[in-house]
Formats: C-alpha cells, structure tokens, sequence
C-alpha cells in the first residue's frame, strides 16, 4: 500500500482544523441566540467579545430660561427687534383707546351734524313764513294803497262838485300836506277856486307843498 504524500497530510489537516473551527463558530452563534439580552449596569455597557461596544447616551440637562429683567424687559437672548408680552399689552391697550377716542369723536361730529341739519330745516321753515308774511303784508300795503289812492281820488271828485267857498271851509281845516293831496287830484280851474276861498296862509303853505312835488316829480 502506498504512503500518502507529505502535501496530503498538510491538507487533512488543515481541512480537519478548518472544520473545527467552523463548528465551534456555529455552536457559539447558537447559545447567543438563546441567551437573553443583558441588561446595563448602571452607567456601564454590557458588551461581547464578537459584538463593539455600545456608545454611551449622553444625559439631558435641563436648563431654565433666563428670567426677564424686573421691569418687564426683554430677555437678554431675545431677538433683536423683538417686543416683550407687556410692551406689546401696553401697545395695543394704547391703540383700543385711540379707537375708542377716534369712535367717541366721530359720534360727536355726527351729532353735530344732525343738530346743523335740525336747525338749516327750521331756518329754512322760517324763512319761507317770512315770506310768505311778506308777500301777504306788501299785497294788503298794495291793495291799501290803490284803495286810499282811490278814496282820495273820488273824493277829489267830491269836492271839485262843492261850491268854492264851501270846500274852502273845508281845506282850511285840514293839514297842508293832506291838502295839497287832494288838490293835485282835481283840475287846475277846481284847485284854484278852492285856493282862493281858503286862508292866505293855509293856501300858501299848499301852494309850496304842490310846488316841491312837482319839483321833484320834474327833476331830472
């Protein structure tokens, strides 16, 4: 029988400590899987020979924030810029009033106004009664007037049909003015003879009266 070669028992061998090797590997992967995990020991990490250490987990702080200055102020890590809650309280605590200001004023003027349109209507009221009082008062003066113009005017007629003398009795006792009135209504012939039976001086202070009369009638 043949020897085996020295290259041949390298082989064996090296395959039989290869297979070793490999089995132990698998036998020990085996009883990992059925331990189980162990737990930390306070503050230390549990680690395998096959397995890299776990890193530590890093412990959270609490910090407080910093507190604000007494006076309502801003922290001192606030954003530039940025207002406090009181600051911006007072803000619009200050706007709420302006609008209640610019509400109470608006109000004021609309009052106002309604007073001014109140009184223009009763302005406006009393005006037209004033003139329709006036329309009324000129047409009473007018028809007045044409009624005196006419009463003077018949009896201008009147005393043109009396005697001379007799209506001279008459004028002598009536004021000059009213006198010259009525002689201005009657004919030239009818004023003269009554002029002439009336006192010297009624008749002149008539005379002067028509005289100015007609002088300002006459004047340019």
């Amino acid at each position: 029988m043949r020897r085996p070669g020295p290259l041949l028992i390298l082989a064996v061998l090296f395959a039989a400590s290869f297979s070793g090797r490999v089995i132990d590997f698998a036998y020990a992967a085996a009883q990992k899987q059925d331990e189980p995990n162990p737990s930390p020991v306070a503050g230390k990490n549990v680690s395998s020979a096959d397995e890299p250490p776990h890193a530590p987990t890093p412990i959270a702080v609490e910090t407080s924030p910093e507190p604000a200055a007494a006076s309502g102020g801003r922290p001192h890590d606030a954003a530039p810029g940025a207002i406090s809650n009181a600051e911006r309280d007072s803000l619009l605590a200050a706007i709420r009033e302006r609008a209640r200001a610019l509400d109470r004023r608006e109000a004021e003027i609309a009052r106002r106004e309604r007073e001014l349109e109140a009184l223009e209507r009763r302005v406006a009221e009393r005006t037209a009664e004033l003139k329709a009082v006036k329309e009324e008062l000129e047409q009473r003066l007018s028809f007045a007037a044409t009624a005196a113009q006419e009463d003077i005017t018949r009896l201008a007629r009147m005393y043109e049909a009396m005697k001379p003398a007799k209506a001279g009795e008459i004028f002598n006792a009536m004021d000059p003015s009213f006198a010259a009135g009525f002689l201005t209504e009657m004919n030239s012939e009818s004023a003269a003879l009554i002029l002439a039976n009336m006192d010297t001086d009624k008749a002149y202070a008539t005379s002067v009266i028509i005289a100015g009369r007609n002088a300002a009638v006459n004047r340019p």
